[in-house]
């Protein structure tokens, strides 16, 4: 529970407008739990579990490769924004072993002298904040911020489509469960159950623009939601759809992994 600990300093450091990078591999819970595989954290870092109208960018792979790739992203994204990022992941992509590319290091180091106290007499006077004990002082910065994580939503979504063109049924997945996923879908289709994957990548910002697109199309019937947890995501997938189409959801807790069988029987029954 060691985020469950830091969340004060989360929401400070949003406040603060800092730049900093966080890695969730999240195990089972509540409270000890175990070390098994879990995506229960995607309400504490997607929603934001401190104080305060702050909101984090939160990234998920599902590989080693991604692992990698995210880790380096995030600092860029980080600094960008001047906003914490998180590299959200369960327990089995954290204790995977996969080869993996590096790619070249980033050559060019951002300027940050504006806001950040560097050690020298430019940069002396530079102050980090976040604290305005006039009422209408704090709202222009929680305006200020609101307008940031706009620009995310404009600029940064990712997801990943697999087998999407043809779908009657959509599985929502992230993470370890994307992998499982996509196993899934090639077995539906072998079964004549015409199934696709969306796989949001960044959870926040959510990939909202191609939930609708799916919602609205002639062809899309049903979503069902996998996850390892009670059901987080799916609020969110819940919520754009706006009861376009039927949204399901089937999850498995405790360090339980769900199995391409499971995925497979609950494309079935959304389409009954």
């Amino acid at each position: 529970p060691g985020l469950s600990l830091k969340q004060e300093g989360i929401s400070y450091s949003a406040g603060s407008e800092l730049p900093i990078v966080i890695v969730d591999i999240v195990r089972g819970g509540p409270g000890l739990g175990n070390i098994a595989p879990e995506q229960s954290d995607y309400n504490q870092m997607v929603k934001g579990g401190g104080h305060g109208n702050y909101k984090l960018l939160v990234l998920a792979p599902n590989s080693a490769q991604e692992m990698c790739d995210f880790t380096m992203l995030a600092f860029e994204l980080a600094d960008k924004y001047r906003n914490p990022v998180v590299v959200l992941t369960d327990g089995f992509n954290g204790q995977m072993m996969e080869p993996v590319d590096f790619p070249e290091p980033v050559k060019t180091k951002p300027d940050k002298t504006d806001w950040a106290v560097m050690g020298n007499a430019k940069t002396r006077k530079n102050l980090i904040n976040s604290i305005y004990l006039d009422p209408e002082e704090m709202e222009r910065h929680n305006i200020k911020l609101q307008k940031k994580y706009a620009e995310m939503e404009k600029n940064e979504i990712r997801f990943e489509e697999y087998k999407l063109n043809d779908a009657e049924v959509v599985g929502v997945a992230y993470g370890t469960v994307s992998r499982v996923m996509s196993s899934a879908v090639d077995e539906a289709r072998k079964k004549g159950i015409k199934a696709g994957m969306l796989r949001p990548i960044t959870l926040f910002p959510f990939p909202k623009p191609k939930f609708l697109e799916l919602a609205e199309s002639s062809t899309v019937k049903a979503f069902t939601v996998i996850e390892m947890s009670n059901g987080q995501m799916v609020d969110d997938g819940r919520r754009v759809v706006e009861g376009r189409k039927p949204v399901y959801f089937y999850g498995r807790m405790g360090g339980v992994v769900p199995k391409v069988s499971e995925i497979v029987e609950q494309f079935e029954k959304a389409l009954k």
